[in-house]
């Protein structure tokens, strides 16, 4: 058998998305449609990248909270607060995931059912410093709730 054969059987089973990967940290890529998200270019879909914050079992839905950008939506808020909740992650650290330094956007966070992610593709998890700097953000930033914080499982450590 061909070694590219090989490598590419390889990638297709390790970035298939499984309920045993999706825990807090872990890196997906899915689609998300026009009635979902914001596209302002036309197109019906579109492919967003997502860290898992939690899960909440009595709805089975994941929270893979913030979207990551490659720039800040300087028209979605701009209070200080909203930017104190953007987390710069770099390229280098993330190769297969990121194609440029991108933020991470902790001002807000998406629900996501379990079909849409099982449907994306894995990229692993964020290192640990990223994982702590963005749950600290998640943590204390004030364009979340209290409730929301604690619906997902959001705790100050």
């Amino acid at each position: 058998m061909d070694l590219r054969v090989l490598q590419d059987d390889y990638m297709k089973e390790f970035r298939k998305v499984t309920r045993e990967k999706l825990l807090p940290g872990a890196l997906i890529e899915t689609n998300f449609t026009d009635e979902e998200i914001v596209i302002r270019d036309g197109r019906k879909q579109k492919p967003k990248k997502i860290i898992i914050i939690g899960y909440d079992k009595d709805n089975d839905t994941y929270f893979g909270s913030v979207f990551i950008n490659t720039k800040i939506n300087s028209k979605a808020g701009i209070s200080d607060e909203f930017f104190s909740s953007q987390y710069l992650i770099k390229q280098a650290d993330y190769e297969s995931f990121l194609r440029y330094d991108s933020y991470v956007d902790c001002a807000g966070i998406i629900s996501c059912s379990s079909e849409k992610l099982l449907s994306g593709d894995y990229y692993g998890t964020l290192n640990e410093d990223d994982r702590k700097n963005i749950w600290d953000i998640l943590e204390t930033t004030d364009t979340l709730t209290t409730k929301q914080k604690k619906r997902f499982g959001i705790r100050r450590r």
